[in-house]
């Protein structure tokens, strides 16, 4: 059963909003890092909301309308792409406090446009495991 919902395209879109607070607030690193944190328990907790829907044999649609003439912009959360939406969502979360740790300890520069850019790695990488190819 197909169900159309806006599920899909959030747990996209909270990464990419992350990644604009983590720029904005480069100059404060606990706050950056807390942007970090709780896009990335965000994330992992709307995909974990599908969970139970796609196993009981849904699928959740989000059209977001025509490209170009014959292109749609469509996510499609189906269990394979859930499966894999859950396991980048939930190394968001590890590889954060990872990053954190290693960064803050070795006094890298750049740090802001790491955390910005890993938000958006990962927004990406969620977008490909809902794909609505056939």
């Amino acid at each position: 059963m197909t169900t159309a919902s806006l599920q899909p395209l959030a747990a996209v879109v909270v990464s990419f909003v992350a990644a604009g607070l983590i720029l904005v607030s480069g100059r404060r690193p606990n706050l950056r890092e807390a942007w970090t944190l709780l896009a990335s328990f965000s994330m992992f907790g709307l995909v974990a909301t599908m969970v139970p829907g796609v196993l009981a044999g849904k699928t959740y649609v989000t059209n977001l309308g025509t490209i170009v003439p014959g292109v749609d912009f469509v996510l499609r959360a189906d269990p394979l792409g859930v499966l894999f939406a859950s396991l980048a969502s939930l190394l968001w979360i590890v590889t954060s406090f990872y990053s954190i740790g290693y960064m803050r300890g070795l006094d890298e520069d750049n740090q802001t446009r790491y955390f910005a850019s890993f938000a958006v790695s990962v927004a990406a990488a969620v977008g490909i495991a809902l794909p609505a190819t056939s």
